[in-house]
């Protein structure tokens, strides 16, 4: 399924999760921008596990990082996360200041990406997409709104279904997705160029960043 909204109400305008939303549109829109060359300019900026591992341009590392966080494959790969984003983030940035969402989704985006950089160390593929991050968002809404009454759609061929769905049903659904992803591809790959264990890494960092970083 696909989320549209949820039921929740916002406490305040999700003035981050906008700001997280249009920076990641606007990474994409300078990919689009380089036309035939975008491959070799993403290569250069993103980064592979493989490179992390033997250390290549230590000093632009953690640029690097930071910006395979901002990066996207396509545009199905793009308007994906920021679907979950914007129906999940808003609320979870209700619950915090600005300033400690933006360190959460940012810090659950690290830790994924180094967790696949663990699991698949000769992986020679670009580290792209706000998947991770955006999972420790998911993973921190399911901890505050378990409950939470979710609409979305689910494309089956050419029709696209209407689905309703409670938290507590749909994001441990999706993990289970990811879980699964990740125990069916060949060990230390990324079967069909998806970081399986960033999502999860990032989806178990979100609820330990939220108890460290919400208010008392």
């Amino acid at each position: 399924m696909i989320p549209i909204r949820d039921a929740q109400k916002r406490r305040r305008a999700p003035l981050a999760t906008w700001g997280l939303a249009a920076a990641n549109a606007a990474a994409f829109a300078w990919e689009l921008s380089l036309g035939p060359g975008a491959g070799a300019a993403l290569a250069r900026v993103a980064i592979s596990p493989a490179e992390v591992v033997a250390l290549s341009e230590p000093l632009a590392l953690p640029f690097r990082l930071l910006a395979s966080l901002f990066l996207h494959a396509g545009w199905i790969h793009l308007l994906g996360n920021l679907a979950f984003l914007l129906v999940f983030g808003d609320d979870v940035e209700g619950r915090l200041p600005r300033a400690r969402f933006l360190a959460l989704y940012l810090l659950s985006g690290l830790a994924a990406s180094l967790t696949q950089i663990a699991a698949t160390p000769r992986s020679a593929l670009p580290l792209v997409g706000a998947s991770g991050a955006i999972a420790g968002v998911l993973g921190a809404f399911l901890v505050l709104f378990p409950r939470a009454r979710l609409t979305g759609v689910l494309p089956v061929g050419c029709l696209v279904l209407p689905l309703r769905s409670r938290a507590f049903l749909f994001i441990p659904g999706w993990f289970a997705l990811q879980l699964t992803g990740a125990l069916l591809a060949p060990p230390g790959s990324a079967a069909g160029g998806v970081a399986w264990y960033a999502h999860l890494a990032g989806f178990v960092a979100g609820p330990i960043l939220l108890l460290l970083l919400r208010r008392r």
